[in-house]
């Protein structure tokens, strides 16, 4: 099994935040958020150092909690300290951009890095669909063309024109072309089964983050069964689950860490209010909204599960091991994108948990 460090780059103030999202932009301090991305930077580095295979970094928008909106710009800064790992998108949101760009952003990152780059896409929160002006019916069949177009566009080698439902170019020709050929590794982050389906026929990686263990199985087991279908079988690095990590040297030490987060209230910055969290999930089902199903108690389902409830690795090593072994033989995973840092852990808290996995954890997690 592989792993993975999360550059998430949150904002180190960030258990200050009120509840809810969008965070007003008034809670920046560009001293603190200079420092903050710096941060983020020394333990990716550190991460390398200590062993880690892959450095990962996702689009998140509108919220300090994870401060890379352009994941393929902070991939570039990051690449330029780490010189080993593998950079990971995991992901770009597609249903928020203009895919040709996304294409031309992944062949120069492969080019800076020397074959480094890892694909990944994903439709994103509830919340990003607040983003942009979207429709939020739309996402799913704009995340489908987004990865057919971005595929044909990294491999095409003459100029083509594109006239799909939903995006339109008289010429698509993309400079330059990855290193990687014919295409870098490419992992679609997805629980959806259409998605899923997609990335079994198309023969591509399959990536699950914050599901319970049985949860992900279900998941990886639907997939493996129609990659089987479709006449071929994934790689260990084809499985690829995200989860957060609590680490400590004692399972008691561990659990008095996550008390101390569920104290401080993890989730600053995620909420949606309720109306907005129903209608959202209403046009992505493709569903009536109906006002009067709205509840106070709907207003947490976009943002915010307890603390634990994010948290898929809690304890000692040998607890963290064990657990990921689970992972391993249920699920299939052979890389864990884990993300350490939480709002209420500082900088030399993060460090020292990157530590203590690299000596205790991961030597023995590489044997499976």
């Amino acid at each position: 099994m592989k792993a993975s460090y999360f550059g998430s780059m949150g904002y180190s103030e960030r258990h200050m935040f009120p509840a809810n999202w969008p965070v007003p932009p008034v809670y920046q301090d560009p001293e603190i958020s200079m420092r903050s991305y710096q941060e983020g930077m020394e333990e990716c580095e550190f991460a390398e150092e200590v062993g880690f295979d892959w450095v990962s970094l996702s689009e998140h928008h509108y919220s300090g909690n994870r401060t890379t909106p352009n994941p393929a710009l902070m991939a570039a800064a990051v690449a330029e300290r780490c010189k080993r790992v593998k950079i990971a998108l995991l992901g770009q949101l597609l249903p928020l951009n203009n895919p040709v760009r996304a294409a031309e952003e992944i062949g120069m990152l492969d080019n800076l890095t020397g074959g480094r780059v890892i694909m990944g896409f994903m439709r994103g929160t509830l919340s990003e669909d607040q983003v942009y002006g979207m429709n939020p019916e739309e996402g799913r069949g704009r995340l489908i063309e987004g990865m057919d177009l971005v595929l044909k566009a990294l491999t095409e080698p003459q100029p083509f024109s594109w006239e799909g439902r939903y995006y339109q170019y008289r010429t698509v020709s993309v400079w330059p072309r990855p290193v990687q050929q014919p295409l870098p590794p490419v992992i679609v982050a997805t629980r959806s089964e259409d998605a899923v389906r997609y990335a079994a026929t198309h023969r591509l990686g399959l990536g699950v983050a914050y599901d319970r263990v049985e949860d992900t199985a279900n998941v990886t087991g639907m997939y493996k069964q129609w990659c089987q279908e479709a006449g071929w079988q994934p790689t260990p690095d084809q499985i690829v689950y995200r989860g957060s990590i609590c680490l400590a040297e004692t399972d008691r030490q561990a659990e008095q860490l996550m008390e101390r987060l569920q104290a401080g209230g993890r989730g600053r910055g995620l909420a949606m209010g309720p109306t907005v969290t129903r209608a959202v999930q209403a046009a992505r089902a493709g569903e009536e909204f109906d006002l009067r199903k709205v509840t106070d108690a709907s207003s947490q389902v976009s943002a915010v599960r307890d603390a634990r409830g994010l948290f898929s690795f809690i304890g000692s090593p040998d607890t963290i091991v064990k657990q990921l072994k689970a992972f391993h033989d249920q699920c299939g995973t052979g890389v864990v994108d884990f993300g350490f840092q939480q709002p209420g852990i500082d900088h030399r808290e993060v460090m020292k948990e990157i530590d203590l996995f690299g000596r205790e954890v991961l030597p023995r997690i590489k044997e499976f």
